[in-house]
Parts: structure tokens; sequence; C-alpha cells
């Protein structure tokens, strides 16, 4: 099912330009080792050298000063202030305080101790210089306002002493000077620069509103942050960066956030380390802009979207597991080069959208040489390395575009209803490399685009195999394809391998056991033995439908030659077993 997006089309460009050059190495070698044609590979790599020197200039780097990773301030005269309940006590200069409100002034280090009961730390620094903030055994509540609030500042750096344990929390209802006025609204708030480093923990207590916001640049080298908001928990309207860290959080809304929006320059989330527990009632990840994900590890709970951004997504490493979404990862431009992904989603596992064509009423799929009348050309999953299992009730890959896949695993176990299928495209699906399996329900089941050069294999069951049913296609030397127990039921699976050819001969066989190590029920070496056979069947092009009976036709408006896409918001096909009409599918 497809859920409208804002198209940025500047971005979206921006992202196709640096996946190329990020990932034209590692195309080649893929290419290789599939075994693809010597054409597909010269004509692969060319693309990406095309584009590679235009991808330097147009990425965006996330740079870190020195400042935002050090974290020593006993050698730097800090000001040391003591909290002790209703006040503070302060020893050195650029801060003073009145009643409950200690008040930083001057560029520094201020090293903050003990508990404020109902007060704030307020940084508003006219010269525009760096404050840090070093919070070495702190706890700060305030009930009508921010806890920490930065008013102006070249850039605050809140470091966590190593050791201890530190708090700051806000009210549940804000008093503000006028009607007009709507902000702070979170516990830390900063209208400038703010990056978190250093070894201690923190916990934020968001009861207002968000955790911590920076309408500017948020970054995060170090700490262990155990962040409850109302709303969003970490929030940054240009940048959110996370190179290191431990992270929990609870959010009622987004867990991590960007909000900018002006067209060429969109808010940007960038994780390069750290570990995250996310548990958010909406999206996990939602950036207005582009998204990049090389590193760190993930586990996800999102009553939305586990990871959504506006323009664009890039997963070039990390561990990631979206264990609960609605869809699993969203955006017009999705490029998957490296890492681990796992995906459990109430809707599509991976949803390929930017709005325009679905509003504009687009229709079904296009086979080769078919019309794309509708489909978003822009709009794309790219696949060129790394592992990504996807369990969707739900289309499991859906573009509302095109797909492309040059390396990497897949494993998909689709929806068990007809409405959706394992794989769904609008444009092509040209796969040149890599290892994909999708199983799932055969009303709407699409295979991959007849330009590929990878081969690939589409059975159709006559009826729905039962969850954990092993199937096992090898070749007429007993070489082994694919072994695999799909944890649902299902009743269409396609494979694509580098070791699957054509003009050979295979068997489908059904049921049986194997010796081989089980991942995600992928079965690696071992041996299968006790299996009934389904079909024997030789391959005579590059996409063979089959059925028990054997080879069949490939099925009009599923990605077979000449297939026309729909009109209207249908989507053609073979109906389901037992007659009667296609499903038609929801956008």
């Amino acid at each position: 099912m497809k859920k409208l997006l804002i198209t940025k089309q500047a971005g979206i460009v921006l992202l196709c330009a640096v996946i190329a050059s990020a990932c034209s190495d590692q195309t080649a070698t893929t290419n290789s080792n599939a075994e693809a044609s010597s054409t597909a590979s010269v004509q692969s790599t060319a693309a990406a050298s095309s584009t590679k020197a235009a991808s330097t200039d147009l990425i965006q780097k996330v740079e870190y000063a020195d400042d935002d990773k050090y974290t020593d301030w006993s050698s730097s005269n800090p000001t040391e202030i003591k909290l002790n309940g209703t006040g503070a006590s302060i020893n050195g200069s650029g801060a003073e305080v009145k009643e409950s409100t200690v008040s930083i002034t001057a560029a520094g280090t201020y090293v903050v101790s003990g508990k404020l009961d109902n007060g704030q730390i307020a940084i508003d620094v006219k010269d525009k210089g760096t404050v840090r903030l070093v919070l070495n055994g702190a706890e700060i509540y305030n009930n009508s306002t921010s806890a920490i609030f930065v008013e102006e500042a070249g850039k605050t750096i809140i470091s966590l002493q190593e050791g201890t344990n530190n708090l700051v929390s806000d009210g549940k209802t804000y008093v503000y000077p006028d009607a007009s006025t709507d902000e702070p609204n979170s516990a830390i708030f900063s209208k400038d620069d703010l990056t978190i480093n250093g070894a201690g923990k923190l916990v934020v207590q968001g009861n207002y509103n968000n955790g911590i916001t920076s309408k500017d640049k948020l970054k995060i080298t170090g700490g262990t942050l155990d962040i409850h908001a109302i709303d969003d928990a970490l929030m940054g309207r240009d940048l959110v960066a996370v190179q290191e860290g431990s992270m929990t959080i609870e959010a009622g809304g987004h867990g991590i956030k960007t909000t900018k929006d002006t067209e060429g320059s969109e808010g940007y989330i960038d994780i390069a380390g750290g570990s995250f527990n996310i548990n958010s009632g909406e999206d996990a990840l939602h950036s207005s802009g582009g998204l990049h994900i090389n590193g760190g590890d993930m586990h996800i709970n999102a009553g939305d979207d586990g990871i959504n951004a506006e323009v664009s997504i890039a997963i070039a490493g990390g561990t990631i597991d979206i264990a609960k979404s609605n869809e699993g990862i969203e955006a017009p431009t999705v490029v998957i080069s490296d890492g681990k992904t796992s995906v459990v989603s109430s809707d599509d596992g991976v949803n390929i959208s930017s709005g325009d064509a679905e509003a504009a009423g687009g229709g079904g799929p296009a086979g080769p040489g078919g019309n794309q009348s509708g489909a978003a050309s822009s709009n794309k999953l790219t696949i060129s390395g790394g592992n990504l299992t996807v369990d969707s009730k739900g289309d499991g890959l859906d573009s509302n575009g095109s797909i492309a896949m040059t390396g990497g695993t897949v494993i998909v176990n689709g929806p068990t209803e007809n409405g959706n299928g394992p794989l769904d495209y609008d444009g092509t699906f040209v796969m040149t490399g890599g290892f994909l399996v999708a199983a799932g329900s055969s009303g709407m089941a699409q295979a991959t685009s007849e330009q590929s050069t990878q081969p690939g294999v589409l059975m159709t069951y006559s009826k729905a195999q039962q969850a954990g049913a092993m199937v096992h296609l090898e070749d007429s030397d007993g070489n082994t394809v694919l072994t695999f127990t799909p944890p649902k039921s299902y009743q269409s699976l396609f494979v694509s391998s580098p070791t699957i050819k054509k003009d050979a001969s295979y068997t489908l066989s059904s049921g049986g056991t194997s010796t081989g190590s089980q991942v995600n029920g992928l079965y690696d070496g071992g041996k299968y033995q006790g299996g009934t056979k389904v079909v024997d069947f030789t391959t005579s092009s590059v996409i063979t439908w089959l059925s028990e009976s054997g080879v069949t036709a490939a099925r009009s408006g599923m990605g077979g030659p000449g297939g026309n896409r729909g009109q209207g918001g249908g989507r053609g096909g073979m109906p389901p077993a037992g007659g009667g009409e296609p499903p038609q599918k929801t956008q």
C-alpha cells in the first residue's frame, strides 16, 4: 500500500549521485561474482563513474570539531556551579544566580553538580562563543519551562562526566510570556548548535513536549542517554548526527527527527555509530530531507514507520532491527549498500513513494515493453550489498517507480492475502547480481523484469503452502540453489541467484529436512533429504514462470513481456486459484 510523501526532486538527485559513487566498486565486484554479462558490468561501472565526481561535491558530509568529542575540563579553569535545591553557589566567572535561575553569559566551561528542584540553567552568550556545560552528578527540574535553555551561543556542549548519573526534567505545562510564544518546548532546548558527549549517563524527561531540541544542529558523540518524551525525543532542525553513544528512547511522537523543509537544504539525519533502543508512537526515525545510516546497532518498535525520510534513505552499514512498524522503511529513494537490516511491518516492508504519481491515480505495474504512465520514474529502490530481511503483511518490496539489485542478500516473507504481493513495482525491477527470495501470496505476485541479466524463477502453487514447509531447488547435478522455510503460509515463491542459469534443468521439491545452518529461514550448506518432488523444469529465458505442471507463460501485467500498466488505480494480473476476479490493489 502506498502512503503519500512530499516529493523533493533535488534531494533525490543528490542521493542518486552519492550512492553511485559509494557503490561503484561493490557493484562491479558483485556483478562479477554473479557472473552477469560483461556488457551489463561495463554499463554499470560506466554509469557509476559518470556521476562519481559530481557526488563528491553534492554529498552532505557531517563534520565534527575537536571540541565535539573533547571532554576533559579539569585544565580549562572551569566555573563551578553547585546546585542546592532552591538556588546555587558559583565559584568562578561568567555565571550568576537569581532566585532559582542560573544564567551563563560568557563563553567557557561550567561544571554543574547537585540538585535544583524548580529552576533553570539559562545560557545567553551574545558574542556567539562556545559554552561547555559539564553535568557532574546534576539533577535539574523545572515545573513550567525548559530545565536547560540556550537562548544564544555559538555552540553549547553538554559533557556527561564519566561515572555520574544526571537528570533533566521539565513540567507538564509551560508558562509563556504571551499567546504568540511557543518555545522553548522541551526539557533541553537550544536555539543554536548543541552537542552532547562524554561517558556519563543522562536521563531526560520531556513531560511537556519534546526531550532534547536544537533549532540548528544536534550532534551526539558519546554518553548514555535515557530519553522519555511526550512527543519527539531528539529533534534537530537542520541536523541530527550520532557518532557514538547509547540511547534508550520512549517517545509519544517521533524518536529522532529533523524539521527543516527548505527545498535543496532539508534537514538531515546521520547515524555513524552508537546503540539505539527506540519505542515511538510515530516514526522511530523521521527526516524532513535525507537520512544516512552507516553504523550503529538499532532496535526499533514504531507506531508508524520504522525509518522515514521525505527525500532519501541510504543504508551503508550497521545493524537495524525494526521489530514493529506500519511501514518499515519509506522514502522516494532508498539505497541499501551494506549492513544488516531486518523489518517487520503491518503494511509494506520497504515502500518507495513520493506522492505525485499516487495522488494522480497511477495504476498497475508495467512489464518489459509496456507503458509506465503514472509511474514516478525518479522513485527507486537500489540494493547493491548487505542483508535485508522483510516480514510484511503488506507488500514486501514496494516501489512506485523502479527497483535495481546488483548485490546483497534479500529475504522477503510477504503477505498471506492476495491484495498485496511480496514484490510490487510500477516500472522495472532489473536484477544483475545478488540473491533474492520472496515468498507470499500469489494474487499480486511479480518476478523481476526481463531486462535483468541474472535469471530468476517464479513458482505459483495451486494452493497455499503451510508455514514452515521447506522448499528446495537444485540443479540437475544435485547442487543446491535454494533451501528455504518461509515462516508464514505462501502460494508464490520467487528466487533469483547467481547459480541459476538459462537453458539448464532444475528440480523443485517440498518438505524434507536439511543439515545446513539456518538464518531467517534460509539454509546454507548441509545436506537436503526426504523431500517430495514438485516439478522438474528447464529454464529457457531470464525469468521462468512455473507451476506444478511445469513452465507456464508469463502473466500479463505482472512483469511479463508487453504487459501494459493498468489505468485508474487497479493492477492487472492472474486471478487467484479457484477463479474469480483478480483482487484490486489499493494504493
